[in-house]
């Protein structure tokens, strides 16, 4: 195995920790609560309805049933979803994007599996529709990574970058629930990238960054932000 695919791997058994906790949960605590609850529920509903014993199983057995269809399709959508691979070909997507030679993968692999934990900066994502998924911060002598968050690989070549900055934007998201919906109202701390040539790709004119980090915490983006000015980027603050 190259190195190349060696930091695949190391990227694939880190974040399915999480998969493999999510996994847990929904298979050994969610399936079974929600049975137990639909079975009660029912049963409890055919013995208020004045039934018998009889009425009492057969609408314990019913809801029941109706609990392992409801749970059967939330496993179908959640599982494919909680793969590693899965991410990892997020990761390697992000790599063909930046158009990497066979020399730069093994120079960027090198650098990740290289890095120390002071260049490394891990938290837990919280925030409107997040459900505490992994996040993590790298930073090498040639490259900046987040992952984690959305999308969730941005791969930066700082050789790229002319210019760094940081800024809060204001932001709604809605969350939709069986049969209601809650509207957030909330800050996205941020930092910009603006490569070299804008000029070139007609960005010049916007003061819009060309990549952008995303951080519900504004403690995580100002630890990112103190690491990415150690590489010597020119910094602006927009805040």
């Amino acid at each position: 195995m190259d190195t190349y695919h060696k930091w695949l791997q190391s990227e694939k058994e880190w974040i399915d920790i999480y998969c493999k906790k999510i996994r847990r949960q929904s298979l050994f605590i969610t399936t079974p609560f929600v049975l137990v609850v639909m079975t009660i529920l029912f049963g409890g509903m055919s013995a208020l309805n004045g039934g018998g014993q009889e009425d009492l199983l057969y609408g314990a057995f019913g809801g029941f049933m109706l609990g392992v269809i409801v749970c059967g399709i939330y496993l179908l959508i959640l599982l494919p979803g909680l793969s590693a691979g899965r991410y990892t070909k997020k990761i390697e997507k992000n790599v063909r994007e930046l158009s990497f030679s066979e020399t730069e993968k093994e120079q960027l692999a090198q650098e990740m599996l290289a890095a120390d934990e002071a260049h490394k900066i891990s938290y837990t994502i919280t925030g409107p529709g997040s459900k505490g998924t992994p996040g993590r911060f790298v930073l090498t002598p040639h490259y900046a990574f987040l992952e984690g968050s959305t999308p969730y690989s941005i791969l930066v070549r700082l050789s790229d970058i002319a210019r760094i900055s940081s800024g809060e934007e204001q932001k709604t998201a809605t969350t939709h629930q069986a049969k209601s919906r809650t509207i957030y109202n909330f800050t996205l701390h941020t930092i910009g990238f603006y490569r070299k040539d804008r000029q070139q790709n007609n960005a010049a004119g916007t003061d819009l960054p060309d990549i952008a980090y995303g951080f519900f915490d504004a403690r995580i983006r100002d630890q990112v932000l103190a690491l990415l000015k150690e590489s010597g980027i020119e910094s602006h603050d927009l805040t």
